[in-house]
């Protein structure tokens, strides 16, 4: 996959008086239709493999997303450039090196594909895609981009340039990525403390897990084959000495055995007032089945 640099340098923003942005308006557009040629995916609360962010960006709602952007603006865009075997060797990692040092400053949690369009296409739609619950599991924001030339009214006078621009936010609750079900009859299976909110179990988010992987009796089943990551928030009730306290993107990974029913808890290092220097020690207890006479 390519590295895609970002530089930090100081930019002077020059006004130039024959450039104007105005708001696209659909109704005055001599062709309606945008094309889709950069797809942006941010996200803080994943970490994924290379094999997942191909997998992220083929999975993608595209025609679902095109539908809500005609819904809400009128405007038609149209996903015609996107093929699937170009993200394989096509997305770009962003990072932020200093312009004077060339010192690694950053790695974002972003990427991108840039994908080739007709030389001919002047009508852009450029999709911001961010993974990131609690505010919803996808959500887009769509840029649309074009320009106007309107031809100067007379030989001493320039043609004047106008930026036409739209964005509009668009939320999918319930897309995933991978839909993980657990095959209930060769896993294992936990529950876990009161104060533990699961927030994300192998990459996948938890409140899609759960409706495929809960038995009856309230357990999530648990892939027993390899080491299964769990992160999650804790809301911490505190005691006589500390205050509650909310731990965020608490990170667990056990191995578990199959047929077996687990516990998790947590406990804590308090190590000062501040909360985020706290350490989260989890506690993982096998459930012994009950004997009955």
């Amino acid at each position: 996959m390519k590295k895609l640099i970002f530089v930090i340098v100081s930019v002077v923003l020059l006004l130039v008086s024959c450039t104007t942005t105005k708001l696209i308006n659909a109704e005055k557009l001599e062709n309606d239709v945008f094309v889709i040629n950069r797809i942006v995916l941010k996200s803080n609360t994943i970490e994924p493999t290379d094999e997942e962010l191909v997998q992220i960006f083929k999975s993608l709602p595209y025609v679902e997303i095109c539908d809500a952007i005609e819904e809400k603006t009128s405007i038609v865009v149209d996903p015609y450039y996107i093929e699937n075997d170009y993200f394989d060797l096509n997305i770009e990692y962003n990072m932020v090196f200093d312009a004077e040092t060339d010192e690694k400053i950053d790695e974002l949690k972003e990427w991108e594909v840039n994908i080739p369009v007709d030389p001919e296409e002047t009508q852009f739609c450029e999709l911001i895609c961010s993974m990131d619950p609690p505010d919803g599991y996808l959500s887009v924001e769509a840029f649309m981009h074009t320009t106007q030339i309107i031809p100067a009214e007379s030989e001493d006078k320039e043609d004047k340039i106008v930026n036409l621009q739209k964005r509009t936010y668009l939320t999918f609750e319930k897309w995933t990525f991978k839909n993980i079900f657990v095959d209930p009859r060769s896993c294992a299976q936990i529950r876990f403390n009161k104060n533990i909110k699961p927030t994300f179990i192998e990459n996948e988010l938890f409140d899609v897990y759960k409706k495929l992987n809960t038995s009856e009796d309230g357990y999530i089943n648990l892939n027993i084959k390899t080491p299964v990551e769990i992160r999650c928030n804790i809301d911490d009730p505190g005691n006589l000495f500390f205050s509650p306290a909310q731990i965020y993107n608490a990170r667990f990974v056990g191995t578990f055995d199959p047929g077996k029913k687990y516990y998790l808890k947590y406990k804590l290092k308090r190590r000062s007032p501040d909360s985020t220097n706290w350490i989260v020690i989890f506690v993982l207890k096998e459930e012994k089945p009950k004997l009955t006479k």
